[in-house]
């Protein structure tokens, strides 16, 4: 039925008079389902927990500190001073258990206390969020993922350099290095690091730390581990095969390796489909003073006759602008045609990456501190795995058919979303007969997603 002119449009004579007065109205009605899920999961009295050996100083707790964060970035602020913009509204207090919020110099002050000790409690804490969720998903392999991730700063921050930074090619820097499980997009370890150092420079420690809590949590289970051509390293290759962890890694062409003359000299390539063709060599490596096996992959890139020129960087040479090449190191006893598949798989940590740097405030540098900034990325991956956790136990997640590239098992949705479809609504709290209600705005849409999430809550605490 068609709608009639007057039913369509409205008619408005002016501008409407603003005024601020105090009232229960909130801008984010959703935070009370977050709230819920972390009086389930116990999540108050894990953080005292894992900090009462470690003293602060200061009117406010620390487990009010990391929930003003975790409240600052689920409804969409980065910075510190976004902390103010929240400070009146009822459910962000609500969800801190706070009738104030601390103000952004506190919060700093607070940041700058910390030390390596402290630091680990952070660390611990966020093990054990990502432990549980493992062990009751109890998976037959775990893939894990490393990477580094370039995080500007200003020119006074501690342990600052300059460094390899794509975006800000004179700015210092952090350079920490991540660790990435590919099944459940959880970040399991985060080492801060000085932004001018070599992405393998502290990472077999990382990488050696990783694998064995994993090992440790659950036995049995296959553990696998893919590296880009930063961490080609005799140290690394060689602790993974000792350690008997399947792994991947990117072999860089740089002139020792020798794998240049190699493909050039490569007569036959067996197909894996009309764009990709792989070879496998067995290369010595002089600095190595071993032979390594290799597997050989080109790519087509142009039909033109004389290709696309300049499309491979002269660092990955060779390039004859017909075909791009790369090659891979593995002791997977796996078909090569799948092998690449699996290694593009570790490009999904990149979406991760991507959504923890711009929704979660992981590269934003609060402080002058060195072991602060350490904090606050830390603080920052237990928020994130914390919703990630909180869209597996609701039950808004859903299951994803196994692939050969080895990434996310389940659709899981970016907080940008979340926030969209059910923190950002406006609620107001009502009382009605001695009971405190929220009430929204009648939306269809939004009520099913409220009553379905209600519904795995309280589920998960039966």
């Amino acid at each position: 039925m068609r709608l009639r002119r007057h039913e369509i449009h409205q008619r408005i004579n002016g501008n409407l008079k603003i005024e601020f007065a105090k009232q229960a109205v909130s801008s984010h009605s959703g935070l009370e389902l977050f709230k819920r899920y972390f009086r389930i999961i116990n999540l108050n009295s894990r953080i005292r927990s894992a900090f009462q050996a470690h003293e602060f100083s200061g009117d406010y707790a620390v487990t009010d500190y990391i929930l003003v964060f975790i409240a600052l970035w689920i409804t969409g602020g980065r910075r510190l001073r976004h902390v103010a913009f929240l400070a009146d509204d009822p459910l962000v207090k609500r969800l801190c258990g706070l009738s104030s919020i601390p103000c952004d110099r506190s919060i700093s002050r607070w940041l700058g206390q910390f030390t390596n000790d402290s630091l680990q409690a952070l660390v611990t804490l966020n093990s054990e969020i990502v432990e549980e969720k493992l062990k009751e998903l109890d998976l037959a392999r775990i893939t894990l993922d490393f990477d580094g991730t370039v995080l500007s700063c200003g020119n006074k921050v501690q342990w600052a350099f300059r460094g390899y930074n794509p975006h800000k090619r004179f700015a210092k820097s952090y350079y920490p290095l991540m660790c990435h499980i590919a099944q459940t997009g959880h970040f399991l370890t985060v080492k801060n690091r000085p932004g001018n150092i070599h992405d393998s420079t502290g990472a077999l420690a990382v990488i050696r730390d990783s694998v064995d809590q994993v090992k440790k949590l659950l036995p049995g289970v296959v553990v696998e581990v893919r590296l880009d051509a930063a961490f080609f390293t005799n140290e690394i290759v060689g602790y993974l095969n000792r350690a008997k962890v399947e792994y991947v890694v990117k072999m860089p062409m740089w002139k020792w390796t020798g794998i240049k003359d190699d493909i050039n000299a490569t007569g036959y390539w067996h197909h894996s489909n009309d764009e990709l063709s792989w070879a496998k060599k067995s290369v010595f490596l002089k600095k190595w003073n071993r032979e390594v096996e290799v597997i050989c992959y080109r790519k087509k890139i142009s039909e033109k006759p004389g290709g696309t020129v300049g499309h491979q960087m002269n660092l990955f040479s060779p390039d004859d602008g017909i075909y791009e090449y790369f090659v891979l190191h593995t002791n997977k006893n796996i078909d090569p045609r799948n092998l690449s598949e699996f290694y593009n798989g570790r490009c999904a940590m990149e979406h991760q990456l991507a959504e923890i740097k711009g929704e979660f405030g992981f590269d934003a540098v609060p402080t002058r501190h060195y072991q602060g900034n350490s904090a606050h990325q830390q603080i920052s991956v237990l928020a994130y795995n914390l919703v990630r956790n909180f869209q597996l136990d609701s039950g808004i997640a859903k299951k994803r058919p196994a692939t050969a590239k080895r990434t996310n098992i389940f659709e899981l949705e970016s907080l940008k979303t979340i926030r969209f479809e059910l923190v950002n609504a406006a609620g107001r709290i009502v009382n009605v007969a001695g009971t405190k209600i929220l009430r929204l705005n009648q939306n269809f849409a939004r009520k099913g997603r409220y009553e379905k999430i209600i519904t795995g809550i309280e589920r998960l605490a039966a």
